[in-house]
């Protein structure tokens, strides 16, 4: 980010009551629904009732490299050139909710009445006209205010509440000792800002089920033809394993808001790793029907658009991982589709050396978070993979390997 003069928010915590007055002006003024609020109210996680709390106003903080607009497939977001803007346009949208696992601010928000995403403005319309945003000239207390400023990029870096950086433009007033509320400041002692801002987990496997499924039967699609075992599948195996992708597709789409819209999803290949995985699904799914059912191409073509379509949704992933301790972690879809390959080509030692290091990057993740029941019955599971493949139960491996 340059240092000119550009429209930020600043929220000074010193003034902040948490009325929600810039809340309700924005919905006044937009016309959000009051369930999907574009501009959010944090009261800082204070355990102990009696204390007092200071708040966080947070919306889009319009950053300069917006997460949003980059990783956007369907190319719906665009910036205003004169008041930099970042702009959700909705009849671009095809709601596959990708932008809300991007943000670090948790600003764009899934409607699933209308099927597509809505987001803060920054009230576009009045800074065109030289006016503040609603929610700014509205604040009864004088908390929240636009400005016109130089912000360079370290300071937008400072004073964000999340540690990422991108070029938020908001600058946040810190308490001070003698104006703000007193407190006993050791309730947050190794709490990270980003749990503020983005308390909830980003992607939640119960919630995106149909994409969990597409994600297994690809990994076991690519494991199964790059063990070879598919040169000699019967006509019927071989419709089999292309219907199987057929299926994977479908689920895929039932994740998407606006069905109809889908074509829109890989016109951003150039940025967005969304748009890359469905392009080398697309290929990846044509090279290996072509392969199997029309005429015989050279294999390494098709795992080739298969190791693609991998990597594409693992890194895909990594919006929802910013947080975590390393990229690498026990849920990518690589090993899992690695697995499948050792079990079909009976590498058992490497099975269970792969089933090993999953379990040690968990743990590593996880660190001191581990719960009693559900972490360890998954640690289990793993566990319980390793050993039916020694046995000989391969594809009870692969299902323990893949769920976990």
């Amino acid at each position: 980010m340059s240092n000119t003069r550009q429209s930020i928010f600043v929220f000074d915590e010193n003034k902040c009551v948490g009325c929600n007055a810039c809340s309700v002006a924005c919905m006044n003024e937009n016309g959000v629904e009051p369930s999907l609020p574009w501009r959010n109210i944090y009261a800082a996680p204070a355990e102990k009732p009696d204390l007092p709390l200071f708040y966080l106003s947070m919306s889009c903080n319009h950053c300069e490299d917006a997460p949003c607009m980059a990783g956007c497939p369907a190319l719906a977001y665009s910036r205003d050139d004169i008041t930099g803007a970042v702009l959700h346009h909705a009849d671009k949208c095809i709601g596959c909710q990708y932008c809300t696992w991007t943000c670090p601010f948790d600003a764009p928000k899934y409607n699933p009445v209308k099927g597509i995403v809505e987001k803060c403005t920054f009230c576009n319309h009045r800074l065109l006209e030289g006016r503040k945003p609603a929610c700014a000239e509205l604040c009864p207390v004088g908390a929240l205010e636009v400005e016109q400023t130089t912000f360079s990029r370290e300071e937008s870096l400072n004073s964000s509440p999340v540690a990422v950086d991108v070029g938020s433009k908001i600058k946040i007033i810190p308490l001070e000792s003698a104006r703000g509320p007193v407190m006993d400041l050791s309730l947050f002692e190794g709490l990270e800002p980003a749990v503020i801002a983005s308390r909830n987990t980003k992607i939640s496997a119960r919630k995106e089920w149909p994409l969990l499924v597409f994600t297994l039967l690809v990994s076991g699609m690519f494991g199964t033809y790059a063990s070879g075992i598919t040169s000699g599948f019967s006509v019927e195996q071989k419709l089999l394993l292309v219907g199987t992708g057929l299926l994977a597709a479908l689920f895929s789409t039932m994740h998407l808001g606006k069905k109809l819209k889908a074509w829109r999803a890989v016109l951003n290949v150039r940025h967005s790793w969304l748009s890359r995985e469905i392009l080398c699904f697309g290929l990846f799914m044509t090279t290996l029907l072509a392969d199997l059912l029309i005429f015989e191409l050279p294999d390494w073509i098709v795992i080739l658009f298969g190791t693609g379509l991998l990597v594409s949704i693992d890194m895909l992933y990594q919006a929802a991982t910013w947080r975590w301790k390393s990229k690498l972690h026990s849920a990518q879809v690589l090993w899992i589709a690695l697995s499948v390959l050792c079990l079909l080509k009976t590498w058992i030692v490497a099975f269970g050396v792969i089933g090993f290091l999953r379990i040690l990057l968990y743990f590593y993740r996880k660190g001191k978070s581990v719960r009693l029941v559900t972490e360890w019955l998954r640690v289990s599971s793993l566990g319980a993979a390793i050993v039916f493949a020694f046995y000989g139960n391969f594809w009870v491996a692969v299902l323990l390997f893949g769920l976990v």
